[in-house]
């Protein structure tokens, strides 16, 4: 009798710390185009059960530690395991359709590996078109993640259409590890084991990428492994500079050990980049341009434009409660807001020195210019010289 299911059960126990255990399984149909769907224990108990006529199934003595929340963790490296059947089942259409070209194309390529028979690929282009900067850099991860892949942007532009603002993207997809370090610096070559990933170039070695390159939102940049530490890294993201002109193909945006994002026009001339951080936002409550993120752009302090009219402000790399202008984050009883003031401002640290901030988080709303009593005055300490 061949049936009609197959599954998996994993449970982990830390032989110290009981937070660091776990568990999770996996049901699937015995067919070769069954899905796959990862769950908790306790629910693959009640699955079984149905299965089975609703017969009581207990696979464990417990659920095994299904309380710890850790399945969300789990999800991560059960989609590199499952991308395709995750990539039908889970994301948006747009991403969808790409990871089914996906799945036709990068199979017959490595079969070609094998054998000569069927073709040879001599060139080959995968350009994508997304409707927003934000779908495109959500779709990016997601691309990243599930099959190594990286989409440097070729073209964007800001559209207008009525009173609505929009975008254009297009990006030309490439695979996202390369010879090189996790701040985008060519290697000489690279060294990579299970506890670290080094590059080596003339003079010295720096850490490189054994992991995707993510962007992780409680730190508001991006980071991956070398090895089993966990380094900031410079995405592969993008051949176009903040002013338009055209990256060289072998040396698209990134940080290259310096503090902003650059590339080489030339071999002579390079230029500044807009950084991936698409949610940034200027003080004055405006999302900077999609292509003129929050950035330095060669001044003092990071700024950036919010329309196509040459309209700019002092800004913020993301668009949560904490983040302020220069850099500065917002105390974390005080969030951003206008706290009796005209303008967004909050505390940076237990002496009540203030910053302007991006987004009101303050549920009051009082935007008119008295000082309400809860908090003092922000201008107690000092006031900026540009205000």
């Amino acid at each position: 009798m061949v049936p009609s299911h197959i599954w998996t059960a994993v449970c982990y126990k830390h032989r110290l710390d009981d937070e660091k255990s776990f568990s999770f399984s996996y049901l699937g149909e015995n067919l070769p185009e069954g899905d796959i769907t990862l769950m908790s224990v306790e629910n693959l108990n009640s699955q079984l059960s149905v299965l089975n006529s609703y017969q009581t199934i207990q696979i464990f003595a417990d659920n095994c530690f299904g309380n710890n929340n850790k399945l969300s963790k789990v999800q991560g490296e059960f989609q590199k395991l499952i991308s395709l059947k995750v990539c039908k089942n889970q994301m948006n259409t747009k991403i969808q359709n790409i990871c089914n070209n996906l799945g036709v194309i990068i199979p017959a390529i490595n079969r070609k590996r094998t054998t000569s028979q069927l073709f040879d690929v001599s060139e080959m282009t995968v350009k994508l078109a997304f409707n927003s900067m934000s779908s495109y850099f959500t779709g990016v991860e997601e691309l990243k993640t599930l099959h190594g892949s990286a989409c440097l942007i070729t073209r964007a532009k800001p559209l207008k259409k009525g009173d609505v603002s929009t975008d254009e993207v297009e990006c030309m997809l490439v695979p996202e590890k390369q010879n090189t370090a996790a701040d985008g610096s060519s290697c000489l070559y690279r060294s990579e084991s299970d506890n670290v990933c080094r590059c080596y170039y003339e003079g010295g070695h720096k850490p490189c990428c054994s992991s995707s390159c993510l962007y992780q939102d409680e730190l508001q940049d991006y980071r991956c492994y070398s090895g089993q530490e966990l380094v900031r890294c410079s995405p592969r993201y993008s051949l176009i500079t903040a002013d338009g002109q055209r990256c060289k193909e072998d040396h698209p945006c990134a940080t290259y050990g310096h503090g902003y994002y650059w590339c080489r026009t030339s071999a002579e001339e390079t230029s500044p980049c807009s950084p991936p951080l698409w949610r940034s936002k200027a003080k004055n409550g405006k999302y900077c341009r999609s292509n003129h993120a929050c950035a330095k752009y060669g001044q003092s302090e990071p700024w950036c434009y919010t329309d196509d009219e040459g309209n700019s402000d002092k800004c913020c790399t993301s668009d949560d409660c904490y983040s302020a202008v220069n850099g500065k984050t917002c105390r974390s009883d005080h969030e951003c807001g206008y706290h009796g003031y005209s303008f967004l401002w909050c505390y940076t640290d237990d002496n009540n020195n203030w910053e302007y901030c991006c987004t009101d988080c303050d549920d009051g709303g009082n935007t008119d210019n008295t000082c309400v009593n809860t908090y003092a005055s922000p201008f107690s300490n000092y006031a900026p010289a540009w205000m």
